[in-house]
């Protein structure tokens, strides 16, 4: 089977850099770019499933590529991102200057570090990676691909379980993936082995910013 990682489109926290909760809506940017990588993975004939964080970022980017494929997207709760508790809406540098006790706890404790209201590094480690395998369990001898839907930090986590890397560290290299970017592994059939990552962070499926065109005059630039 094949197994398509999608990020959500961009929010006001992502322009922000907000620490984001449950209720954070896509731009008008982000809501593009989920109309466009609807469009792209519509092209496929292969998906068989669709499955999303529920957090509302998350799962509208999902409803868009369900309605492109003729799909619903399935709500699974363990896709959501690191719930931050009390310091959701923060931005990160206000929080470590509003409450530096927590935030050298915070740069000591690594992924055993729990956010006041809210749960650790490990915790999401733990439970995104038991819904990973719910998930392969589900659909390993099927043919086709299932695309899941989700955040940067739980994208992360998934990927360095797939590789069969050991938890304990923050999977950082793993994290660098842009809203509505597409992660194409191949997963063996016999569910031994690490997962044949075919491509990571793909975002040439989205059209780029006017802005941004108007910067190179709409020309492709090296």
């Amino acid at each position: 089977m094949r197994l398509l990682l999608v990020r959500h489109g961009e929010t006001a926290g992502n322009v922000g850099r907000r620490l984001q909760g449950a209720d954070d809506p896509l731009t008008e940017r982000g809501r593009r770019q989920a109309g466009e990588i609807a469009a792209h993975i519509a092209g496929r004939d292969d998906v068989v499933a669709l499955y999303a964080s529920p957090y509302r970022r998350a799962f509208d980017t999902a409803r868009a590529i369900g309605d492109a494929l003729g799909l619903e997207p399935e709500p699974r709760a363990s896709l959501a991102e690191i719930d931050v508790g009390d310091a959701a809406g923060y931005r990160f540098e206000a929080w470590v200057e509003e409450f530096p006790e927590e935030a050298e706890r915070f740069r000591l404790e690594g992924v055993d570090y729990r956010w006041p209201g809210g749960e650790s590094g490990l915790d999401l480690s733990a439970r995104t990676e038991r819904e990973m395998d719910r998930i392969l369990e589900a659909h390993r001898r099927e043919a086709g691909a299932v695309v899941v839907v989700s955040h940067g930090g739980s994208l992360a986590w998934i990927i360095a379980h797939l590789l069969g890397e050991p938890d304990g560290e923050w999977p950082h290299s793993y994290a660098r993936l842009d809203n509505c970017s597409i992660t194409e592994a191949e997963i063996p059939p016999n569910g031994t082995g690490p997962a044949k990552f075919l491509y990571t962070n793909e975002v040439g499926h989205l059209s780029p910013d006017p802005e941004e065109e108007a910067a190179t005059g709409g020309d492709p630039v090296d």
